[in-house]
C-alpha cells in the first residue's frame, strides 16, 4: 500500500508541474513527441494484451505507468487508432479511438502523457480529477 501511496503523490506532484505552463522549467516534463507517443503505444499495447494498468511491463529508460479508471474492470481493450495530438504547450494529448470488448463499445478519449522516468499516459478525466484534487465519490447509502 505504501508503494502505492507513493506513485500517486508522485503523479499529483507531475499533474501540478504539468499544468504550470507558464512556470519556467515546467516544459522538461513534457517528453519530446515520439517518447510520448511510444509511451501511449506502449500503455495501450499493454491493456490490450491483458495487463492491468499500472506499471507496464517491459519498459524502461523511461519506464511507463498508465492511468485510465474509466472504463469497466473486466472490460478489454480490442484495438486502438491514435488519431492525433492536440496542439499547445502542455503536455502532450493525444485522441485515441478505442475499441473495447465486453461490453462491446467504441469510444474517443484523450489520454495526456508527461514526465520523463516514468512516463505517465493517463486519461484526461482522470488527469483532471487529478489537476483539481478531485476524486470519485462512492453513492451514499
Amino acid at each position: 500500500m505504501r508503494v502505492r501511496v507513493g506513485r500517486w503523490s508522485i503523479l499529483a506532484a507531475l499533474v501540478l508541474l504539468a499544468g504550470c505552463r507558464s512556470r519556467p522549467g515546467a516544459e522538461k516534463f513534457i517528453p519530446p513527441p515520439e517518447k510520448a507517443r511510444q509511451a501511449l503505444d506502449a500503455a495501450l499495447g499493454a491493456w490490450q494484451a491483458g495487463r492491468p494498468h499500472g506499471a507496464v511491463p517491459d519498459t524502461a529508460d523511461p519506464a511507463v505507468e498508465f492511468v485510465d479508471s474509466h472504463h469497466k474492470p473486466a472490460q478489454r481493450l480490442k484495438s486502438f487508432d491514435v488519431l492525433g495530438v492536440a496542439p499547445g504547450d502542455g503536455p502532450r494529448v493525444f485522441t485515441v479511438r478505442l475499441k473495447l470488448e465486453e461490453p462491446a463499445d467504441e469510444v474517443k478519449v484523450r489520454y495526456v502523457v508527461f514526465g520523463l522516468d516514468p512516463v505517465w499516459v493517463v486519461r484526461q478525466e482522470d488527469f483532471d480529477m487529478l489537476a483539481y484534487w478531485d476524486h470519485p465519490m462512492k453513492p451514499s447509502k
